[in-house]
């Protein structure tokens, strides 16, 4: 037998095997041999980790802001943080709890806290400006200090809490329309009181923002002022009050 006619019958015979077999299409490959399904296979998970790891790339750290269990309500010149000539103002003091849920090497920055809330007259925002503990020494509250508020990282899969609190900063009018107050954000003390003793509550939202991904979801909490704890605020100029979301 020639070459060209074993070429030939062989060709055959392998046409005739193939016309026998199941073809299976998948993404526009035919498979038909066992050893093609099992390298399907393989090119499938293959695939299949590219496509995590490629979502895992995009979705970066994912951070969870927590709402406080309670927030200490106080004044500038209890916690002695008053400067000369200035009235007494409100100041806030919040547990800030995050979780970063991202994955393996997904880190995150936190690069400034806030907290807000609403007065009758205008919307009023306060940014971190102490990290540290609270303390109750002689039946008066300690503000335990460890420096400024400052960025801080939060690791993949790991949880950050801490103390902070939290004060009045200038508003920024520069550009902006004559209605433009750079002192909004100062409460005096009495102004608070005189408000709460109408209203009964006090709702916060906390929030942060994460270097180069933006803000985080707000956290807000609900803090009911009876008679009663107003009274103590009045006398006392502190409380820990009980934050409901």
């Amino acid at each position: 037998m020639r070459e060209d006619e074993r070429i030939e019958l062989s060709t055959k015979k392998e046409s005739q095997i193939a016309d026998t077999e199941p073809l299976w299409n998948f993404l526009g490959l035919r498979v038909a041999r066992k050893t093609e399904i099992i390298a399907l296979a393989a090119f499938t998970l293959s695939l299949g980790g590219v496509l995590w790891q490629i979502e895992n790339l995009a979705r970066g750290p994912v951070i969870t802001l927590f709402s406080p269990d309670q927030i200490i309500i106080a004044t500038a010149d209890k916690l002695g943080r008053n400067y000369p000539g200035q009235p007494n103002l409100l100041l806030l003091i919040a547990s800030m709890t995050y979780v970063n849920s991202g994955n393996t090497g997904h880190n995150a920055i936190i690069r400034r806290e806030n907290i807000s809330f609403s007065l009758e007259d205008r919307e009023v925002e306060h940014q971190g400006d102490q990290f540290g503990y609270s303390d109750i020494k002689d039946g008066n509250l300690v503000f335990h200090a460890d420096g400024p508020a400052r960025p801080f990282p939060i690791n993949a899969s790991s949880a950050v809490t801490h103390e902070t609190l939290f004060a009045a900063w200038p508003v920024q009018c520069d550009g902006a329309t004559n209605r433009c107050d750079p002192r909004r954000n100062f409460v005096k003390w009495d102004d608070f009181l005189k408000e709460i003793k109408i209203t009964k509550r006090f709702s916060v939202t906390m929030s942060a923002e994460v270097y180069s991904s933006g803000p985080v979801s707000a956290a807000a909490c609900t803090v009911r002022l009876p008679d009663g704890v107003v009274k103590i605020l009045e006398q006392e100029q502190w409380y820990a009050v009980t934050c409901i979301k």
